[in-house]
């Protein structure tokens, strides 16, 4: 089926159909004009015979006399009055016969199959020259024509045979000529449909070499065009892709047709639950059928969603709606924690300020009067004078570490000296509240790259907790151990410990455990914050191991060659 399908199957048949059919109506016209040729020039002979003979016969003007040469003469037959004449053979009997059987008025007859031979009879009537029914037949045998005509019909079959083979040939020849560039560029094209563009040659400069340049100029466009929006396809998938907002499109039916990666990832948690999914599809058909973007904020699986939809439509048509999912989870937390920041530094601020105001007009309305009640009260508003101030100078400290613009001296360091330093400060405050202390470390040196000012505060903040949390007779341990890479510190006390529920947020702003079981003044639970991000700063890390009742322990990882982010 593909062979007859074939331009070239097609051009060839349709060449040799129009040759042979030439070649046919050729042989029949040339065979027919030859033996037609040929019966009339053997006509014209046998009607000179015929003339002769009846121009012999009217001028003796008898035919009676059997013994003239003429009646002798063969292929001649004279006829009279129902009489043959002349000579008669068993030939000139039966084509005498078969003559007068087929006279129809005319002067020539054929005879078939007289013997196997074909015949011309051309025949006289002379009966207007004589008192009886007078006629003469001339007949000539057309054997030999026949064989002519049969020689001449082999040589024009055996001519048209050649010239069918020279024109197929060249008709195979030419078309190939013809079709070879079109069967180019049609491989070419269907290269082309799989992405494998080409450029053909251009080997004439007639109407297919045209062709040609027309076809390669057309390739080179697609594939500028196809590399074009392939690029352009690739750049906003890769946008789409790298966006922190999921991306859908659905059509007016709530299928999902095209989606990014987030998208995909966000569309399977609304779909996770029956509800949710009845929800977002009655959602989609909704804003399809109003015709109106909406936005709207969802809380699924313990996260905050904003969805905000959109109708692609084109005139009174709507395709569908675009769906922009944004995670906004993190934004409601930090709003949440924001209302709680405001609400935990009004809070802290109040109890100091309420003790300062009220102190202060005690004071100056001499409502105390005695000496040493004024000191108490001095007192009490220089302690919340401190507290407050403490309060503020770690907020202050937590803006600069939040907006990155405190400075960190990160350098070389001895850190032995830095504990040194701590031991002899809490040596003290350990004795008066009755708590053994004991600070392990390598001999020598312990050199690093650290802030010796930040560091300090964090272990004087995580000094001060295991204080406050521990009572006369418990034990705070810092042991200090350095690998090739890292210096590992543990704080260790065997206090009232932090329970189970606490330890997950210990590390939050204004994160405080129960205060009941502290000593001393109570924290603003931004100590430990602080101490976070300071580490954090040094590129380290800080884990809590704690047990409820029976102490808690904080490990600090620091590498020894870090910077400044």
């Amino acid at each position: 089926m593909k062979f007859i399908n074939s331009v070239v199957t097609k051009l060839w048949l349709t060449i040799i159909l129009i040759v042979t059919t030439v070649l046919i109506l050729l042989s029949i016209i040339l065979s027919l004009y030859f033996r037609n040729y040929v019966l009339n020039s053997t006509e014209t002979l046998l009607q000179e015979e015929v003339s002769r003979v009846e121009e012999m016969v009217l001028t003796e003007h008898y035919v009676d006399n059997p013994d003239e040469i003429l009646f002798r003469e063969d292929n001649l037959i004279i006829y009279m009055d129902g009489t043959v004449l002349s000579e008669e053979s068993a030939t000139d009997e039966l084509i005498f016969k078969e003559t007068i059987a087929k006279e129809d008025g005319g002067s020539t007859v054929i005879l078939n199959d007289i013997y196997g031979h074909d015949y011309m009879v051309k025949v006289s009537n002379l009966s207007d020259y004589f008192d009886k029914d007078t006629a003469i037949l001339k007949y000539r045998d057309l054997e030999d024509i026949n064989e002519s005509m049969r020689a001449v019909t082999t040589i024009i079959i055996a001519s048209a045979f050649v010239l069918f083979i020279i024109t197929t040939l060249f008709a195979f020849f030419l078309i190939n000529r013809l079709t070879r560039p079109l069967i180019n560029l049609k491989n070419a094209a269907f290269r082309t449909a799989k992405g494998d563009y080409n450029t053909l040659q251009v080997k004439s400069r007639d109407e297919l070499g045209e062709l040609t340049l027309a076809f390669n100029k057309m390739n080179d466009d697609i594939r500028h065009n196809v590399s074009e929006i392939t690029h352009e396809k690739n750049l906003r998938e890769q946008i789409f892709t790298y966006m922190n907002e999921g991306v859908l499109y659905f059509n007016r039916t709530a299928e999902l047709i095209y989606s990014n990666h987030k998208g995909n990832e966000m569309h399977h948690i609304f779909q996770s639950t029956e509800a949710g999914s009845i929800r977002f599809n009655d959602a989609i058909k909704e804003v399809a059928d109003k015709r109106e973007s909406t936005i709207e904020r969802v809380e699924l699986q313990h996260r905050h969603f904003q969805l905000s939809y959109t109708p692609v439509k084109e005139g009174e048509t709507v395709y569908g709606v675009i769906l922009l999912i944004r995670d906004i989870t993190e934004e409601v937390g930090a709003e949440k924690m924001r209302s709680e920041f405001i609400a935990n530094v009004s809070h802290e601020l109040k109890t100091p300020m309420v003790m300062l105001s009220g102190y202060s007009e005690a004071l100056l309305d001499d409502i105390v009067t005695e000496p040493h009640e004024i000191k108490e009260m001095i007192g009490i508003i220089k302690d919340e004078s401190d507290r407050m101030n403490t309060m503020v100078n770690e907020l202050i400290t937590i803006a600069r570490m939040d907006s990155r613009s405190d400075f960190f001296d990160i350098v070389d360091n001895d850190f032995n000296l830095l504990l040194e330093k701590l031991k002899s400060r809490f040596r003290h405050e350990m004795n008066e509240n009755g708590i053994k202390f004991s600070l392990n470390s390598m001999d020598g040196p312990l050199v690093f790259q650290f802030d010796y000012d930040k560091l300090s505060q964090v272990m004087t903040n995580l000094l001060d907790n295991a204080i406050r949390y521990t009572s006369m007779g418990d034990e705070i341990n810092v042991d200090v151990s350095s690998s090739p890479h890292s210096v590992t510190i543990e704080i260790q006390d065997t206090g009232t410990g932090i329970k189970p529920e606490h330890q997950a947020r210990i590390f939050e702003r204004f994160y405080k455990v129960d205060e009941s079981r502290t000593r001393g003044q109570h924290g603003t639970g931004l100590g430990l914050y602080i101490v976070k991000s300071i580490i954090e700063r040094h590129k380290g890390t800080i884990e809590l191991e704690s047990r409820f009742g029976s102490g808690t322990t904080f490990r600090i990882t620091l590498p020894k060659i870090t910077g400044e982010d």
